[in-house]
């Protein structure tokens, strides 16, 4: 069988685009959110909040590419946010009731930068009924992932109740 040149550099040139096509699609599957994903300490699933009132959270961050600090943002949601609802470390409008804000965990025992998650957060005063399910979610982002991949998301949500 015979080939000629423009035919091997065709096949070649195919190859390459191919691969090269597969690749960007893999790191773009990795980008977005991923299973994995920190914990919600307090308040623990389930637990009561009050309008105007403090309440304790810890949240125990996954860092899951070993950054030196992890960003995260807390939200209050009176439907429980899905992958979809996370975009660019936060939370779509729309998807949440209520934003606590933006924090930064040091991890590794850096210095602190940025506003870290504080020990308590004030239930705010919301048009849900009383008794109502409300979900406290977590966003935290992964920066510096290997694979040339920059940023990847976890999302985790506790359920609390609206008193």
């Amino acid at each position: 069988m015979h080939f000629s040149t423009t035919t091997l550099l065709s096949a070649i040139a195919l190859a390459t685009a191919s691969f090269s096509h597969a690749a960007t699609l893999a790191a773009t599957k990795r980008q977005g959110v991923v299973p994995t994903h920190g914990l919600t300490v307090q308040p623990v699933a389930g637990s009561a909040i009050t309008p105007g009132d403090p309440f304790a959270f810890r949240y125990e961050n996954a860092n899951a590419c070993e950054s030196g600090y992890s960003p995260m943002a807390v939200y209050l949601s009176a439907s429980a946010p899905m992958d979809a609802d996370v975009r660019g470390g936060e939370l779509v409008d729309g998807s949440f009731e209520y934003k606590f804000g933006d924090f930064l965990i040091a991890n590794f025992g850096l210095p602190s930068m940025g506003t870290p998650p504080p020990a308590t957060l004030t239930a705010p005063s919301l048009n849900v009924a009383e008794g109502a399910a409300l979900y406290l979610s977590v966003v935290e982002t992964y920066r510096d992932c290997p694979g040339g991949v920059q940023l990847e998301y976890g999302l985790e949500t506790t359920t609390v109740v609206y008193a």
